[in-house]
């Protein structure tokens, strides 16, 4: 085994993948009420609660992409076979 190949995270599994997208979307939902509840208060907390829901949903992207990522690859070691 090389070096870089002790280096290189392992990468995420299935269920590790499914958990983590379910907590992200999960708290985009409460960073959307929050945002939306922040609207009757000042601005600054809008503009934070706006800021932080923007985030979240790159959070929710993440997961997603790690998905594809992993699909991808199961499908490349089934073409390849045995």
């Amino acid at each position: 085994m090389a070096d870089n190949d002790m280096n290189s995270p392992v990468p995420p599994s299935a269920r590790a993948i499914t958990a983590l997208l379910r907590e992200a979307r999960s708290l985009s939902r409460r960073a959307d009420r929050l945002s939306a509840g922040a609207a009757m208060t000042d601005p600054t907390t809008q503009q934070l609660a706006d800021e932080a829901s923007v985030r979240v949903q790159q959070l929710v992207h993440h997961p997603i992409v790690l998905e594809r990522q992993l699909q991808r690859r199961e499908k490349e070691a089934v073409r390849r076979g045995p």
